[in-house]
């Protein structure tokens, strides 16, 4: 999305900026005004932590997470105020905006990013367990660990929370995905998903925090999203190959996450 123009005869005093979210991100922009510290400067990503959540603006290259306002912005580097930004300035957030330095985002679209049902479960379990991109992040975490979300065991979440570098650890990335394909099929996720609540926000980073509640809900990257909906075999595998593009290691993440909470066989509750 581009740069608003000011209406006719007013002098444009800051730049304003129109982005897509989802329905979550676009309410915390509601509300009386307050201030948000900057926690990560990117060239096609910014986020502030607004009361332990983090809300982003994205350009339209940026991982589309659902914490994010999406823009049609070529990058962020080029702009002038987001570009500026550095981590510990600060943020205005409410009134439906996100001011920063003299870029103001709104948010002018809502956009879905919830999960839907799963529809070939059988078929997505197979092209996961084929696969050697999942095998390989999967030998990169403790394997009793791994068994126990497999299990739906909450002591899982200590072992794996917080494992792993960057904005999200891909412990972190593997209990988003069990816990948003857990969400998709219908299944009881409420004791891994306490436990991620509980222990998220102490325990990794804000970002990643923000993106498990995220999960919990259902909310998830639209690669994700078309993973879970495929129903033919070659559409599961260039879905796979979408998500798996992600990040370094996230996509991965959120595969085996995918993996373990799919049923041994193709039986889903109804």
């Amino acid at each position: 999305m581009a740069l608003l123009a000011p209406p006719t005869g007013v002098p444009l005093r800051r730049a304003q900026v129109a982005g897509a979210a989802s329905a979550w991100a676009a309410e915390q922009l509601n509300g009386p005004e307050r201030l948000a510290p900057v926690v990560h400067v990117g060239r096609d990503a910014v986020y502030v932590d607004l009361a332990g959540s983090a809300v982003g603006v994205l350009s339209r290259h940026a991982t589309h997470v659902p914490c994010g306002i999406r823009t049609g912005l070529p990058g962020l580097a080029g702009i002038h105020g987001i570009g500026a930004a550095r981590v510990g300035d600060t943020a205005v957030v409410g009134e439906g905006r996100l001011l920063l330095h003299d870029v103001e985002t709104r948010v002018c679209l809502t956009v879905t990013t919830k999960a839907g049902p799963v529809h070939a479960p059988a078929a997505l379990r197979t092209a996961l367990v084929d696969n050697a991109v999942v095998h390989r992040v999967r030998a990169d975490l403790p394997a009793h660990a791994l068994a126990l979300l497999g299990a739906g065991d909450p002591a899982a979440v200590a072992a794996l929370l917080g494992l792993g570098g960057g904005l999200t650890p891909l412990g972190d990335d593997v209990l988003a995905g069990w816990l948003a394909t857990t969400a998709a099929l219908g299944r009881q996720a409420q004791p891994v998903g306490d436990r991620v609540g509980a222990l998220a926000p102490t325990a990794t980073t804000t970002l990643s925090a923000t993106l498990l509640a995220c999960a919990r809900r259902g909310d998830v990257l639209p690669e994700f999203r078309r993973l879970l909906a495929t129903r033919t075999g070659s559409d599961t595998a260039r879905a796979l190959g979408e998500l798996l593009r992600v990040g370094h290691s996230s996509g991965a993440g959120l595969a085996l996450g995918c993996l373990l909470a799919l049923p041994a066989d193709d039986r889903i509750p109804a």
